[in-house]
């Protein structure tokens, strides 16, 4: 297991379920690992694919609407119980839970008699029909809202990519990545030892094809290469 250091800091082990670190790096022909170097790439491996989901996902206008309107709609059927206690037209089986519910009501302290819990369900009920209009207001307001599409963060991927450069580094391979002219199929040094090694990461975190993989790397060593501002 890493040492993780005492402040906050994430950090996700490798998704070795079909392929495990040792099979990636002999896969690709590379030197054997101690088990210090091992320990060493897991340790960045698994902090750098832990900020994958930082900062946290933008959140979707449709999910807080319809989250709105469960809560609107589960704050109306509770308010029902408040027509019981306001002596209104109830069903057989609303009137029998309301009772229920003012009797456990007058049991607590804080309430004491069953007058005091049908009096307590009533303000409830009203301050819930209050909130339930609130939801439905909010609701409405926010699906009028345009959304700013975002992008996923890739971050990530650049310090990736920088344990990638290094373990080309150790192994003398040409850091590489491109597409070939005439075939469009992607090539070079540093291209297959992420391909080896993107089948350590989560499924949902791999490039979609070998031509997104290489525009990643080509991104990532822009960045990686770019002098500071």
């Amino acid at each position: 297991m890493p040492k993780l250091p005492r402040t906050g800091v994430g950090y996700q082990c490798l998704y070795e379920r079909e392929f495990t670190l040792l099979e990636v790096t002999a896969s690709l022909g590379l030197k054997p690992l101690s088990k210090k170097a091992q320990r060493q790439i897991r340790e960045r491996l698994g902090f750098a694919i832990a900020t994958w989901e930082e900062p946290h996902p933008a959140i979707e206008i449709d999910d807080i609407v319809r989250l709105l309107k469960r809560h609107a709609c589960s704050l109306d059927k509770v308010a029902r119980l408040g027509a019981v206690a306001k002596g209104g037209r109830c069903r057989t089986e609303e009137i029998e839970t309301a009772v229920r519910v003012a009797q456990a009501l007058s049991e607590i302290p804080a309430v004491s008699s069953l007058g005091s819990a049908y009096d307590y369900l009533e303000d409830f009920c009203d301050r819930a029909l209050v909130i339930a209009s609130a939801c439905l207001t909010a609701a409405k307001e926010l699906q009028l809202t345009r959304g700013i599409a975002g992008r996923p963060p890739h971050h990530w991927y650049d310090e990736f990519t920088a344990i990638l450069l290094d373990i080309c580094k150790q192994n003398k391979i040409e850091p590489t990545a491109g597409l070939d002219r005439s075939s469009g199929k992607p090539v070079g040094g540093l291209y297959e030892v992420a391909a080896a090694f993107e089948r350590l990461l989560l499924p949902k975190m791999c490039s979609s094809t070998p031509q997104a993989l290489v525009k990643r790397l080509q991104r990532s060593l822009e960045r990686l290469t770019a002098e500071p501002a």
